[in-house]
Parts: C-alpha cells; sequence; structure tokens
C-alpha cells in the first residue's frame, strides 16, 4: 500500500458522493486498517483507522499544544510517516526548505485531503477537494485557491515560515499529491 492507493480511494470516495452504505464496504478503512495493522473486517477497527492516521498527521502538525521535536522523532517510525517521506524530499528541493519543515508542509496538506474523506470527522470546509481535482486535472492550480483557503496563515504559524513561502509550499504539495488524485 501507498500514499497513492490511500488518495486513489479519497477521489474515489469523492465520486460515489456519500459515505459508503456499508462500514464492512469502506475501502478507506481498509487500507488504512491495513496500513496501521488492524483486522480489516471490524467496523470499528475500520471507523478508527482513518481517525487514528489523522490524529498522527495532527500530533505531528504540532496541533493540541504538542512539541514538535516529539513529535518529530515519533514519527520516522510510523507507517503514515513513512508513506509521506517519498513527497518530503521532493517538496523541500522543489521549495527549498528543510526536510522537517517539508514533513509538516506534507502532513498539513494530506490531513487537510483526508479530511474530505466521508468518515474522517473532521472539518472539510478549508478548501473545495472537487473544484481543486479539476482545476489539478486541467494541469494548472489557481494561485487564488490557496490564497482563499485560508490554510497559508495557519501552516505559516505552525512552521514559522513567512507567508509566501509558506504558499508556495503548500501550492507545491497540493500539485505533487494532487496528481494521484486525478491518475486513475
Amino acid at each position: 500500500m501507498s500514499m497513492e492507493d490511500i488518495l486513489k480511494v479519497l477521489a474515489s470516495s469523492r465520486q460515489t458522493g456519500n459515505a459508503p452504505q456499508s462500514q464492512n464496504a469502506d475501502p478507506m478503512a481498509d487500507l488504512v486498517g491495513s496500513l496501521l495493522g488492524g483486522p480489516k473486517s471490524q467496523a470499528s477497527q475500520q471507523n478508527n483507522g482513518l481517525g487514528n492516521m489523522m490524529g498522527m498527521l495532527e500530533m505531528f502538525m504540532g496541533g493540541a499544544g504538542n512539541n514538535t521535536n516529539t513529535s518529530q522523532s515519533a514519527a520516522t517510525n510510523d507507517p503514515i510517516m513513512m508513506l509521506l517521506q517519498p513527497y518530503v524530499a521532493k517538496l523541500a528541493e522543489k521549495v527549498n526548505i528543510p526536510n522537517s519543515i517539508a514533513m509538516i508542509v506534507v502532513s498539513y496538506v494530506v490531513h487537510k485531503l483526508l479530511a474530505h474523506h466521508p468518515t474522517s470527522g473532521r472539518d472539510s470546509s478549508a478548501f473545495n477537494l472537487d473544484d481543486m481535482i479539476q482545476q489539478l486535472g486541467s494541469g494548472q492550480l489557481d494561485n487564488k485557491f490557496v490564497e482563499n483557503s485560508g490554510l497559508v496563515p495557519d501552516l505559516s504559524k505552525k512552521t514559522g515560515l513567512d507567508e509566501d513561502t509558506t504558499n508556495q509550499a503548500i501550492q507545491a504539495a497540493i500539485a505533487l499529491l494532487g496528481q494521484n488524485l486525478i491518475s486513475k
């Protein structure tokens, strides 16, 4: 399993428009549950799988008063964070930021993307995922998309980057991750 698989399931959930009728038919829960080592067939484990993944991303992003250094060291061996590693190096190089900051940016963007899954239990109102997918499919993400989302000031506070660099980093991370949302 890879981050690409998770993002493709996210895109598929947007096409169906709703959460699955049966909890046992939730492919996101199956993927995340298998990643976290839980049984795939138990609905309670499945629902906790995406929640656990979102929680790990939140912890790493420094939410809820967590110490970022502790979060970063805990993430080193976490299977979810390992899925993000290929994107981190590319983003760090593209935007010329340290890998530790790139990891926070990628975690943040993935968290915002996964919040759009019907079973995430998170607020997905920061931006319109369908509009983002459509823009990426046309080959260009409108600069106003990120600016209007409110993501820049929030992530700028978390990383200490200025807002211009944060905007570039978010745009680049969305472009890197978004290709998996539009490729079928």
